[in-house]
């Protein structure tokens, strides 16, 4: 504050250059996660016509900037498993019109990148990374590579219920590709490269040094949050295995566990809820609808069976899972949830 740079300046440009240090290539702070989104496709050259295949089983940001650029959401489903998309679909979804996927690291899980190169070759990968900023790839061809540095382009959100999350809204683009990121910064920045000399159609994105100063510090202590949440995470595996009525996630190497998902079968989640609440626990159900089902998106038909988006709208209860939460807190919410289901 004392510095009087209340856009970009020194704030930014460290916080910047720790993120690509971080994250091992190279990456720009925007304005949020949608943004960063935007901005992606637009740099691809996404437009009217094109087609944007994207999980139904993910947050509206990713289906909204297809809508905004002109271009046409193709849902895909996701696995029961993991929570990503169903890479099994993906041949029977691709067009000549395919021109990108949005490839969403759900709940801080890495998708499958190398199965969706495989299943469609050529078509841009835009790695939706705003819930899995961290988590790496432990195994395969981007064995210890993180999340949103293998695509085209990885976007970022840091939201304050984010993994790193600031004291407001903030987001990154990351590429290797450093004339796709060079692009993206111009659309950025009104597209322009020089001040008043614009270039293409741009927008106005950029992230604040205030949350720049903010991410910067808490960056510094993030494989210590991680770390902690991998603990909890352990805690309710060990508690809620194999007890009935619940199905609990697949937890993997690389993992960052920005929530902890758990599914409430026999129709009984809402209930649960209550009964949480009661207690004073919180709980979140991401996603109550599939996007497919959301009047906003209804244009666009499925082309093939979305029942897992579907069945897991109904059973999906995120649990807190935050890196304050002492032991007694954990416990006292497994002890809820086994005392409402038996």
């Amino acid at each position: 504050m004392h510095s009087g740079q209340y856009i970009g300046g020194s704030e930014c440009a460290a916080f910047e250059a720790d993120l690509s240090n971080y994250l091992a290539a190279q990456t720009i702070g925007v304005a949020n996660g949608t943004d960063a989104l935007q901005i992606a496709l637009m740099a691809l050259g996404i437009g009217p016509g094109d087609e944007v295949i994207v999980p139904a089983f993910t947050y509206a940001a990713s289906a909204e900037v297809i809508e905004l650029l002109g271009a046409t959401a193709v849902w895909c489903d996701v696995d029961e498993g993991t929570f990503n998309l169903a890479i099994d679909q993906l041949s029977t979804l691709h067009t000549p019109r395919t021109k990108a996927i949005i490839v969403v690291h759900l709940f801080g899980r890495c998708a499958d990148i190398a199965a969706v190169e495989q299943a469609l070759p050529g078509v841009a990968i835009v790695e939706d990374t705003a819930q899995a900023f961290g988590a790496q790839w432990t195994s395969g061809p981007y064995a210890g590579q993180h999340a949103g540095t293998v695509g085209a382009f990885g976007t970022f959100s840091f939201f304050p219920t984010k993994s790193l999350g600031g004291m407001g809204d903030g987001g990154a683009i990351c590429s290797r590709d450093t004339d796709l990121l060079k692009r993206a910064k111009q659309i950025a920045s009104h597209g322009q490269t020089k001040k008043y000399h614009h270039q293409c159609i741009g927008v106005n994105s950029r992230l604040d040094p205030m949350q720049a100063a903010v991410l910067g510090v808490k960056l510094k202590y993030f494989n210590q949050s991680i770390e902690r949440k991998k603990r909890i995470a352990s805690m309710y595996l060990d508690a809620l295995s194999g007890v009935d009525g619940l199905i609990v996630p697949e937890i993997v190497d690389g993992h960052i566990l920005h929530q902890f998902t758990i599914r409430i079968l026999g129709g009984k989640r809402e209930g649960l809820q209550v009964f949480l609440k009661d207690r004073g626990i919180d709980s979140m159900v991401y996603y109550p609808l599939g996007l497919h089902q959301q009047e906003a998106y209804k244009h666009w038909d499925p082309k093939v069976s979305l029942q897992v988006s579907e069945r897991l709208s109904h059973e999906v209860l995120s649990l807190p899972i935050h890196e304050a939460m002492e032991t007694e807190e954990v416990q006292g919410v497994v002890d809820s949830i086994k005392a409402f289901l038996s």
